[in-house]
């Protein structure tokens, strides 16, 4: 079973995928989005939010194969705290998928801003204020977008996000910070004797840190740590 297949299989269990609004953000080419637009028969209401043309172009592909478009559109922008503009950093294209990052400019080389680009924003609450279900994997940007939406995003039922390991983000403050907004926090575990099974679910800890996660290797051969969480 394969990284992705564990990680539909989990939010099938654990996300309402039935008559929802669902905002995938960071929908890269559009696999997540695709999943929650056939789910129960085709009944969800879906906007992928994406700022990189090569991989909407991708999205709107899938759309018209499922001739969807009367509950599927895209979104080409990128979610923050926001409307107005940020600048992204795309990864080196693979398989035709485009990773982005947001970044501040003002910490990136001279030599690389020519590689930057600049995209629109948007926030949560101004693109889709009646979303019932969130996803977010947008590389390190959630926290911003998490700050805005929380307080205001009365009508989502479930949260489904991709937390990255970021200074000054302690992740006890950010799942206290959910917490007090009505929602208990579970994560994605495996056995330990099986490492390529099933994702299996468990509430998360108050206390629990980045110091209990384990680290993976960046391509620039940085420790990256994420941990997959629902909301609900």
């Amino acid at each position: 079973m394969s990284s992705l297949e564990r990680q539909l299989a989990w939010y099938a269990e654990v996300l309402p995928l039935d008559g929802e609004v669902i905002v995938d953000g960071g929908a890269n080419v559009g696999l997540l989005s695709e999943f929650f637009a056939t789910a129960n028969g085709g009944r969800n209401r879906v906007i992928s939010v994406e700022p990189i043309e090569e991989n909407s172009l991708q999205i709107e592909r899938r759309i018209a194969e499922h001739g969807a478009g009367d509950r599927w559109t895209v979104a080409r922008c990128a979610l923050s705290d926001r409307d107005g503009e940020v600048s992204v950093r795309v990864g080196s294209g693979e398989q035709l998928a485009f990773n982005s990052v947001v970044v501040d400019p003002r910490s990136v080389k001279a030599s690389a801003l020519a590689s930057l680009r600049r995209v629109a924003c948007r926030s949560l609450a101004s693109l889709c204020a009646d979303a019932t279900v969130v996803k977010l994997d947008v590389e390190g940007h959630e926290y911003e977008v998490l700050d805005a939406a929380l307080p205001v995003m009365r009508a989502v039922k479930a949260w489904a996000i991709e937390l990255h390991m970021r200074e000054g983000r302690p992740l006890s403050k950010v799942i206290s910070a959910i917490r007090r907004s009505g929602f208990r926090v579970f994560g994605a575990g495996q056995r330990r004797a099986d490492p390529t099974g099933p994702w299996l679910t468990a509430e998360v800890p108050h206390e629990l840190e980045w110091s209990a996660i384990g680290a993976a290797k960046a391509d620039d051969g940085r420790d990256t740590k994420m941990l997959h969480i629902v909301a609900r």
